[in-house]
């Protein structure tokens, strides 16, 4: 693959037409660089004559031609186009394909259903660290359903209904009746009986893509104040979801409009979208909604990359080494800070019980820490902070990353934004960041000003002290750590005197 190389994943969907211009690093990274979706509703009617009518099809095609002009704009060197359930539906569908490939050049690729399952399937797996669990996908005519187990799909289905079809079968723009509501709700659980391996998925995570389920974490997250406005890994419980159909089915089309976190486009078809993901969770019993932000367009993209050898074994590293490559992070220098670091909180875990740290934080907070000063050096940790929580770091629980950059902040009290996240841990994980923090600023002056490695220093914890033994270095050079490190503070959070001795 050639350097920067840029590929456009072009999906037509059954409610939407999207286009996502992704640049690829040498490394089979990759960064989106343009992102832009119209409202077409191609499946609108599909079930009533299994045909695709005249009006939207000529706004898909013209919607393509004007995505195409914008792959030219920006370069593209690659388009991979493909349609879903309303194009594998429609008889008149190889109308539209033919007409795409002749004004366009574009020849798009119609996914079976079972296909469809396992591209979102691969979006979803490769960015979340989730061993075993369901993966759904409700587009627009269409709902994918796939079973996993240690990161293999192993079932999928794809059942003939979505957002545009449910809509089709009660009248969900303004509120919803109860019949409508019992309609649907009776629909929805007859359709989830051709799925063969109930049994199979008991209390198992859902994991959900699409815009649908994105709208339910949004709503959901709107409602509970929840302080980082961030869906990808976000977890709805099933009394949550539950919670968004009956604050919205009660709702006109024009209050659904003003809802925080539910896309406009969405608010005359959403309420029965919503309402066959409650019956998904409920009708196979499972534990919970967990929200991916990535989903079939990306998992084409990871099938397209893997075609040139790019293996994800473990989504965290995976997305960590992708961060580390775009931002040009020297790693040789951020290895040994690691090390140190590590070894730092290996030797006082002991005393503190450091339950809060794991390998992933201590990778993020040693190697990520001063990634602020490319926008000032000025409270740059500050900077640093608010970078990490919006890079899209990949395989993490949110609450490790929102841990992360709180002690990379290192406490900082100019910086407001940042005590709202403080809600998430209880009092004694906060003191625990704290002493992270501590940690981490040591860690910086070690190797920063000292010019030490790991094995240079040794740590002995007595009932008063925190002894650390260094070694090949004089007086003077001790007194550097003066300068950066308040006696007063260190009291303070670890309850007990800091001393450095020459070895």
């Amino acid at each position: 693959m050639t350097l920067r190389k840029r590929i456009c994943v072009m999906d037509i969907g059954s409610n939407s037409i999207r286009m996502v211009i992704y640049e690829i690093t040498p490394n089979k990274s990759f960064i989106p660089i343009e992102d832009i979706k119209e409202t077409v509703r191609l499946g609108e009617g599909i079930n009533d004559k299994k045909e695709l009518k005249d009006e939207k099809i000529k706004l898909a095609l013209k919607t393509i031609q004007l995505f195409k002009k914008v792959c030219l704009k920006n370069n593209v060197d690659e388009i991979v186009a493909f349609g879903t359930a309303a194009l594998r539906i429609a008889t008149n569908g190889e109308y539209l394909l033919k007409e795409i490939l002749k004004t366009t050049g574009i020849d798009v690729i119609v996914f079976k259903g079972e296909d469809e399952a396992y591209f979102s399937f691969e979006g979803a797996i490769n960015t979340l660290d989730i061993k075993d669990g369901v993966v759904i996908d409700l587009g627009g005519s269409s709902l994918e359903i796939v079973h996993f187990e240690n990161r293999e799909a192993l079932e999928r289905v794809s059942l003939n209904f979505g957002a545009v079809t449910l809509s089709e079968i009660a009248d969900l723009k303004d509120k919803l009746s109860k019949k409508d509501e019992e309609t649907l709700r009776e629909f929805i659980q007859n359709q989830l009986k051709i799925v063969q391996w109930k049994d199979k998925i008991k209390d198992l995570p859902l994991i959900g893509v699409g815009g649908t389920v994105r709208n339910i974490g949004g709503v959901n997250l709107y409602m509970n104040n929840y302080p980082l406005e961030l869906l990808h890994n976000y977890k709805v419980s099933v009394d949550g979801v539950k919670e968004v159909v009956n604050f919205l089915k009660d709702k006109d089309y024009k209050e659904k409009q003003d809802v925080q976190g539910l896309s406009k486009a969405r608010a005359d078809v959403f309420i029965g979208a919503a309402i066959a993901v409650e019956e998904v969770l409920t009708y196979f019993s499972l534990k919970e909604l967990i929200i991916s932000g990535y989903g079939i367009r990306e998992g084409v993209l990871y099938e397209r990359l893997s075609e040139c050898g790019k293996v994800i074994q473990d989504p965290f590293e995976d997305g960590f080494r992708e961060i580390l490559e775009i931002l040009d992070i020297n790693t040789i220098i951020k290895e040994k800070q690691y090390k140190i670091f590590k070894k730092i909180c290996l030797s006082l875990d002991g005393e503190y019980k450091l339950k809060g740290i794991n390998e992933k934080i201590i990778k993020i907070v040693t190697y990520l820490y001063d990634i602020g000063k490319s926008i000032n050096f000025v409270n740059y940790p500050l900077h640093s902070a608010y970078m990490i929580l919006n890079l899209g770091v990949k395989g993490i629980e949110q609450k490790e990353l929102v841990a992360s950059a709180l002690i990379v902040a290192r406490g900082n009290k100019k910086y407001k934004g940042l005590e709202k996240y403080k809600e998430m841990f209880k009092d004694s994980e906060i003191d625990e960041l704290m002493m992270l923090s501590k940690i981490l600023n040591m860690t910086n002056i070690f190797y920063d000003d000292l010019l030490l490695e790991d094995e240079n220093f040794e740590i002995e914890i007595t009932k008063d002290e925190i002894i650390f033994f260094i070694k090949d270095k004089d007086e003077e050079d001790l007194k550097i750590i003066d300068l950066f490190i308040s006696q007063k503070k260190f009291i303070n959070t670890f309850d007990k005197k800091l001393k450095f001795k020459m070895k």
